[in-house]
């Protein structure tokens, strides 16, 4: 079947690797795709649900995808092995939690780590996470990436509109008239600021 890559969000992939074929031959196959410029400058998610992979074979995985511009935002593993691992054991990496609906005025979302959300998150819906927040849709509630102070953290979206958007420590509004942004946008902080770009 050979290795899978697929787009979950813009400019999020989802790497999956094939369990029938050696790690050296899924290495090879993952290099020959992100070599394409379609894939650079993209981050990426490496579902390890089927597999299991050292953490020597995480880093050469990594290296890779550092080597054609593009960034590891988190692993994907299975319900079972999450549990086998317990919640005490902290990796560099953090887990990813897709939430595949929209979110309505009023329900909130935590969470220790990364959030995808396929879908809008409506004006007074909440998302908190110690990670990176990534929306594929509209993003018009209140958002807080890095809320355990984590200031590398950033928040994507296809269309960034937020009631209140937190990094770490800071806080920024949107303006009450604000035009509908044509282009997908990330925040993140630089020189002690919350700064907004287009990707």
């Amino acid at each position: 079947m050979g290795i899978e890559i697929k787009g979950i969000t813009i400019p999020a992939l989802m790497i999956k690797l094939d369990k029938s074929e050696s790690f050296e031959k899924n290495l090879k196959e993952l290099e020959e795709k992100l070599s394409s410029a379609f894939f650079q400058g993209s981050v990426s998610v490496v579902d390890l649900s089927n597999v299991e992979l050292t953490e020597t074979q995480k880093e050469e995985i990594e290296e890779i995808l550092k080597k054609y511009n593009s960034k590891v935002l988190g692993y994907k593993t299975s319900h079972r092995e999450s549990e086998k691992k317990g919640i005490t054991e902290v990796t560099e990496k953090k887990s990813l939690k897709i939430i595949n609906k929209t979110l309505r005025s009023g329900q909130r979302v935590e969470y220790d780590g990364d959030i995808l959300i396929i879908g809008d998150v409506n004006p007074d819906a909440y998302v908190v996470a110690s990670g990176n927040v990534i929306v594929m849709g509209t993003l018009r509630g209140v958002v807080h990436a890095g809320a355990n102070g984590d200031e590398t953290a950033i928040v994507m979206a296809l269309k960034l509109k937020p009631q209140q958007l937190r990094i770490a420590s800071y806080l920024t509004r949107s303006p009450d008239e604000m035009e509908e942004p044509e282009y997908p946008e990330k925040a993140y902080i630089e020189n002690n600021q919350i700064f907004i770009d287009r990707i």
